[in-house]
């Protein structure tokens, strides 16, 4: 070889060896330097050589599957899921990536993900299998399936009973079905057997901080990250752990130590949320949560934690947007629904409270703290009696403190041994530092209505809850009940001085305003929350009812829902609202598209299917009524109503056998249903079958033996059959049980055709005497006075009824009537009133048709009658006496079109007579 040729051989071995270092190592290079990283534990060197494998060659698939092995073990199951995925589509093997890929989902809480993909699989080798069932398990146990998931890790020990996973997930399992003792038992076996295990001591910790010995827990949360200071979930723990303790100086300097280690990002951002939080530093908690949830948008631990931060902040709206994000994914996880529960009780929604708590109120076991919540919610709703059934639960269900005391001091109050119960109560809330106590004497006071009492109570239970609104707003509500309005406003204020975006107490205030006439002062009450809130649904629907009692027109309220639905598409509320407006407007069409996109936007909400079948059937479509109704009842299997509402349908049609098939299937899925019980006591009196209702009538003596009901329905059956001593009988016995005003108008009925007019007399001034504001018997009073033609004691009675209730619309109609027939002054303007109060009734209208016509105002008469008959087509009289105010006008052609309808009846209009008389006129 010549000297030129050596040179230019020489000339490219330095080019090629230029370009080397120009351009880096080759994906293979960066691979082994991987590798070689991850052999010495360099975590963070690994991953960095792996990321620039990929940047070589983005389909090296090994680059991918390890990558995404070591995110997972650095707790980023979601970047790990990410990377194991593009692994799989570059065809790496199976054994080894399935069990990771179930892991990472697993890791992020998409369960049904795991099972849909995995469950039923199977793998070439008993490790790859062991790991994949115990996944498997992991995601059983996350959507609440126990049983299968014992089975499942059953499976992954018997397929590899080295595999350390395996074992501690079964040890986990454990902790739930058979408790923490059990648990920790086979932990110490597993620990025995496999010392030294970083994620045994992590488990082991977590268990022992569940049995409340904290400084254990420390101890071995420490451990587990001495062993190994990448295990991120022992981190995790520790540092919650630490924040429960409150010892901020030590969480600090554990989430410094993480920074220093370059411990995963992701992780890094959850410690610093939720130590922002513990130091109540929201700004820096929201700004870490957002920087997690731009990373991790579908991670249920991060949606958990943003509304958490979400609800500090009173953003209960967002909160609620979070935490229900977080139960779709994880429907088992419990503080998540504890919180959204909380956050509805916040808004002031009680019925959506219990909705959310009800999978944690099972019949066996459930949450202490879901049936002290649901108890609170039945406060708000005004049901102490069930307030105090659920705090019974919830003190039964560790009987290991003083709960068990609150139950059995709850059952002796239940039982009639109120002093008893009350002094053990007394003791409980002096001596311990929790509510419970102190919440079951509020609550055995508000339903034995002994207000002062009840107050007393909230003292000590204000004692101990001063950073929440829930003592104030009580004491409130107490104040309220007993008419001291001042105080009441003041509880209030109180309550939202504690908590400015409270919905109950403004709610409160704002009802207290109104009762002032102070309207824009009640609108006022909800700003505080719209500022924080905009889109509250309860501070919004509060406005839109503030507007229809400032006398906003139906079209205007339907606006206004309009609106607030196109803000809250996926709230039901508005929506619902909006369809029962649209039904008040008496517009089936409007009412219909609502109804529909209701059911379209919430397919699974058994009131908008409700409303949907009630706008079918007032449009005469039965065949679709019933398929909606078909809908409801299966969205709501333990309910009778749906039952109710095709009984209602059948009836309409004339078939009685269906309709009583329905109210039957009714009391068989709730044998005490009052409603059903009522309407099948109807038929049985209609048809003249006593005996049947009778046997009704006992039933429901049987089922309410302290309510009237029983015993007055009894008293129909005799006064049906003119026996009228059994009848009084009855109705005094229901009298005794529950001063109703139904039944002493029946008692009062029953003695006078029974010919006891003395006894009536009596039992009159006796029960007016009892009750002198009873508007009810005063209205029957003036209902008799009417058919005996004592105009002057009707108008008596009728003036009487509305000096209680100015604003009752029937009294103010009638009073009205009386006054035009003796021709006294005033029967215009009590008519006005009476069809101001309740518009568009016909029979106001006609009374007010009436009076302008005697009055001589015939043209003002035939515009309000005309009224009458466009919303009471059917109703004839109505239709005489718009033919009569034509006649008077000397509209001759329209009485005989409206006369010339009535005759085509027959005798089924009664009043032909008057009918043929006036054609002769005309």
């Amino acid at each position: 070889m010549s000297s030129r040729m050596r040179l230019g051989a020489i000339s490219t071995v330095l080019a090629a060896v230029m370009l080397t270092g120009c351009f880096g190592n080759s994906a293979e290079q960066y691979l082994g330097e991987a590798k070689a990283k991850i052999a010495n534990k360099e975590r963070e060197s690994a991953v960095i050589q792996l990321k620039n494998a990929l940047q070589k060659d983005a389909n090296l698939a090994e680059a991918r599957f390890l990558l995404g092995q070591l995110l997972l073990e650095g707790g980023d199951a979601r970047g790990a899921a990410i990377e194991l995925g593009k692994a799989q589509e570059l065809g790496y093997p199976k054994d080894q990536l399935i069990p990771l890929m179930a892991q990472a989902l697993a890791g992020q809480g998409s369960y049904q993900q795991v099972l849909s993909s995995y469950a039923g699989m199977t793998l070439g080798t008993p490790a790859a299998m062991s790991d994949l069932q115990a996944s498997l398990a992991v995601a059983y146990g996350g959507v609440g399936q126990a049983t299968k998931a014992m089975d499942a890790v059953k499976a992954a020990v018997a397929a590899d009973p080295k595999n350390a996973r395996a074992q501690l997930v079964r040890v986990r399992l454990l902790s739930n079905s058979a408790g923490v003792g059990e648990a920790l038992k086979a932990l110490d076996e597993f620990m025995a057997a496999v010392p030294g295990n970083s994620e045994a001591w992590q488990v082991k910790g977590e268990l022992l901080n569940r049995e409340g010995q904290a400084d254990e827990a420390l101890k071995a949360l420490r451990e587990a990250v001495n062993l190994n200071k990448g295990n991120v979930g022992a981190q995790l723990s520790l540092m919650n752990l630490l924040l429960a303790r409150k010892d901020v100086d030590a969480a600090t300097a554990q989430l410094a130590a993480l920074r220093a280690a370059k411990a995963n990002p992701g992780q890094v951002l959850m410690f610093s949320t939720l130590l922002a939080l513990e130091r109540k530093d929201l700004k820096q908690a929201r700004e870490s949560v957002q920087a997690l949830l731009k990373g991790a948008p579908d991670d249920v631990r991060v949606l958990h934690l943003a509304g958490v931060v979400e609800f500090r902040r009173g953003a209960l709206l967002e909160a609620e947007n979070f935490l229900g994000k977080a139960l779709q994914s994880a429907p088992n996880l419990v503080k998540a629904r504890l919180l959204l529960a909380q956050t509805k009780l916040r808004q002031g929604d009680p019925a959506k409270t219990l909705a959310v708590l009800q999978p944690l109120l099972g019949e066996q076991g459930g949450s202490v703290e879901a049936y002290t919540m649901a108890a609170e919610a039945y406060l708000q709703t005004g049901d102490p009696r069930r307030a105090e059934e659920y705090f019974g639960r919830a003190s039964e269900l560790n009987p290991n403190d003083l709960r068990s005391r609150v139950a059995l001091a709850l059952a002796q109050v239940a039982k009639g041994r109120v002093a008893e119960g009350v002094a053990t109560l007394r003791t409980i809330a002096a001596s311990d530092a929790g509510t419970m106590a102190d919440m079951g004497l509020v609550t055995v006071y508000l339903q034995r209505r002994e207000w002062d009492q009840a107050l007393k109570a909230l003292d000590g239970l204000e004692a101990k809850t001063r950073e929440r609104p829930t003592a104030a707003n009580l004491r409130g509500r107490v104040e309220l009940a007993r008419g001291n309005k001042v105080a009441a406003r003041q509880a209030f204020e109180a309550a939202l001085k504690i908590d400015p975006v409270y919905f109950p107490a403004a709610a409160s205030l704002a009802a207290l305003d109104l009762d002032d006439k102070q309207v824009e002062a009640a609108k006022a009450r909800f700003k505080p929350i719209l500022d924080n809130q905009p889109n509250s649904v309860p501070a919004n629907m509060a406005l839109i009812a503030l507007a229809a009692k400032s006398g906003a027109s139906p079209d205007e309220l339907a606006g206004m829902l309009e609106q607030l639905v196109k803000q809250v598409p996926t709230e039901a509320a508005p929506r619902l609202a909006l369809v029962e407006t649209q039904l008040r407007r008496k517009d089936l069409k409007a009412a219909m598209a609502a109804a529909q996109e209701a059911t379209a936007s919430l397919p699974d909400n058994a009131d908008a299917w409700r409303l949907l079948a009630q706008v079918q059937h007032l449009s005469g479509d039965a065949n679709q009524a019933t398929s909606s109704i078909t809908k409801w009842a299966s969205l709501a299997p333990r309910s009778p109503e749906p039952q109710m509402a095709l009984a209602e349908l059948f009836a309409k049609q004339g078939d009685k056998v269906q309709q009583v098939q329905s109210l039957k299937r009714a009391l068989a899925i709730r044998p005490d249903y009052l409603p059903a019980q009522l309407k099948l006591f109807a038929g049985e009196m209609a048809a003249t079958r006593y005996t049947e209702a009778r046997r009704l009538a006992e039933q429901v003596q049987a089922q309410r033996p302290n309510e009237a009901m029983g015993k007055a329905l009894s008293g129909d059956v005799y006064g049906a059959q003119k026996n009228w001593p059994a009848a009084v009988g009855d109705y005094r016995a229901a009298l005794k049980l529950e001063p109703v005003p139904e039944v002493a108008v029946k008692l009062h009925r029953a003695l006078g055709a029974g010919g006891k007019g003395s006894e009536a007399k009596s039992f009159e001034s006796e029960w007016m005497g009892a009750h002198p504001q009873d508007v009810v018997f005063l209205d029957h009073l003036g209902t008799m006075a009417l058919m005996q033609e004592n105009f002057a004691l009707a108008e008596q009675r009728y003036l009487s009824v509305l000096k209680i209730q100015p604003d009752n619309a029937m009294a103010a109609n009638n009073l009205a009537w009386v006054l035009n027939k003796t021709k006294k002054p005033g029967a215009l303007a009590y008519s006005e009133k009476a069809n101001q109060i309740a518009p568009n009734q016909p029979a106001f209208m006609d009374t007010l048709a009436e009076i302008y016509a005697d009055g001589g105002q015939v043209d003002k008469a035939l515009e309000v009658q005309k009224r009458a008959v466009t919303l009471a087509p059917e109703f004839a009289p109505h239709r005489l006496h718009l033919a009569r105010y034509y006649a008077a006008a000397g509209q001759k052609s329209e009485a005989r079109v409206e006369l010339s309808r009535l005759a085509a009846m027959g005798a089924k209009f009664s009043q032909q007579s008057e009918v043929a008389k006036l054609l002769a006129t005309l």
